[in-house]
């Protein structure tokens, strides 16, 4: 399929398009990864695999690839979406969006600097912002070993514009019920209408 169709197939079905954001070390990819097992396998949406100018880490599965690369793809035409953040390249291939067209919902671990961008391409696609408190986020950044000191702290002052998230859920109690909060949402709103920005409460 041509990509000029796959853009226009993207516009018409964002509604299953649910697009995870926050800050550095605020433990989206855990909180999808434990989202994602409480569904059957045959009823569970598809996480789009990410290629990223990093090399690959246990911590991370996506599609690492150089920066010279990366560039080629994109002008190739490659990626649905793509976006720079901490000095990388990352790039969602076209063919990772395609269940999109089936009905089907579609999971990204995103970045809320490019989310002007992605709702210009899939306006109906819903975001869940993931939030921590900075001292929980730093430790969580230097447990996971996975960026330079130098990296730890441009990650940590990093700013982003308001998401403007769909829901905004604070992970710092356990993993188990902030992915409680998020099914419960999303169980709520999957087939209905953008609803109006929610909050989940912090944990005590």
């Amino acid at each position: 399929m041509r990509h000029h169709d796959l853009a226009q197939h993207l516009h018409t079905h964002s509604q299953h398009l649910l697009v995870v954001v926050g800050r550095s070390g605020v433990g989206k990819d855990a909180v999808i990864g434990a989202w994602l097992r409480r569904f059957p396998a045959g009823a569970r949406p598809h996480l789009a695999q990410r290629v990223i100018t990093r090399e690959r880490h246990s911590s991370e599965d996506h599609e690492p690839v150089t920066v010279a690369d990366f560039l080629g793809m994109a002008a190739g035409g490659y990626f649905g979406f793509r976006w720079q953040a901490h000095g990388l390249h990352y790039g969602v291939r076209w063919s990772e969006l395609a269940p999109l067209r089936e009905g089907r919902c579609v999971v990204l671990n995103g970045s809320r600097q490019h989310l002007p961008q992605l709702r210009e391409v899939a306006p109906q696609a819903r975001v869940v912002e993931i939030v921590l408190p900075d001292a929980l986020r730093a430790a969580r950044l230097h447990g996971r070993g996975r960026e330079t000191p130098a990296e730890l702290g441009s990650r940590l002052s990093r700013t982003a514009p308001d998401s403007g998230a769909d829901l905004v859920i604070d992970n710092s109690g356990p993993l188990d019920d902030t992915v409680a909060g998020l099914h419960a949402w999303w169980s709520a709103s999957a087939l209905a209408p953008l609803a109006p920005r929610t909050r989940q409460p912090a944990q005590p």
